[in-house]
């Protein structure tokens, strides 16, 4: 019964940013057309280094482009429906944060449902078509595809849980904005091989802030076929990301706890 309390409230929600947002529909259509030149903009870096190198660290055009469809679809998930978790440090601020407070529903799950960017619409579309038009190039016509949907969704929670986590601070220190903001920085590194970035990066990628499985490790299983360590990876994707979110939800409520109103 409560859930379906929860999935209600959602979807009436969900409903009534949609409607706020299609009314100013010009707004709405100049903002995902820039998101999209921005998106083309950053993947034309892939471009300009394809133009001066033949493979990066033994991965070729056609398999940076998977992972590029790949690390963009699973971060566009988080950017539709997971991003307003980085405005947390201006809601504690400003005092807005206490109005979540006085309602019967977990204050982290009506900050998610706030607001929604449309932005991350053409940043979804965009990662699709990539994907796409990669398995084309790599050939991948196998069942193995149909676990690519699920990977994607599970791979966008690692980035949720990562910007919950660091907008924990924001109890302890007023404003962090630039802290939570670092989720935006860490897909950047997401689209590229973790390994091509030396064993300090490596670790931190894969076990601090664990981008690693939100496109790189499940990858492999296409990239590189079956083996029994691709296999591994994918399963520990599933496994590692829903636990690495539970956790980092159960992290938010105890540093709530500490919350302590800014007075504005």
């Amino acid at each position: 019964m409560k859930l379906k309390k929860y999935w209600d409230i959602y979807l009436k929600t969900f409903k009534l940013n949609l409607k706020s947002l299609m009314i100013y529909d010009v707004d709405f259509i100049i903002g995902i057309f820039a998101m999209l030149i921005k998106t083309l903009i950053n993947f034309s870096v892939i471009l300009i280094i394809f133009n001066v190198v033949s493979n990066i660290n033994g991965w070729t055009f056609e398999q940076m482009l998977f992972l590029y469809g790949f690390s963009t679809t699973s971060f566009a998930i988080w950017h539709c429906f997971f991003i307003n978790t980085i405005t947390i440090p201006y809601y504690i601020k400003t005092g807005e944060f206490d109005r979540f407070l006085t309602k019967p529903f977990n204050p982290l799950f009506l900050i998610l449902i706030e607001g929604f960017d449309e932005d991350g619409r053409s940043e979804l579309l965009f990662g699709l078509i990539i994907s796409i038009i990669s398995i084309l190039n790599l050939h991948l016509y196998s069942p193995l595809i149909l676990i690519l949907p699920p990977l994607w969704l599970v791979c966008s929670l690692i980035y949720a849980a990562i910007s919950i986590i660091l907008s924990t601070v924001s109890f302890f220190t007023i404003d962090n904005v630039d802290i939570t903001d670092l989720t935006l920085q860490l897909n950047e590194f997401s689209k590229y091989p973790i390994n091509i970035f030396g064993k300090f990066l490596m670790a931190l990628f894969t076990i601090v802030f664990p981008i690693g499985f939100a496109s790189y490790y499940p990858s492999l299983i296409f990239i590189e076929k079956f083996t029994s360590t691709n296999i591994f990876f994918v399963f520990i994707t599933f496994f590692y990301s829903i636990i690495f979110f539970i956790v980092s939800i159960f992290i938010w409520m105890k540093c709530l706890k500490k919350y302590t109103s800014s007075g504005f």
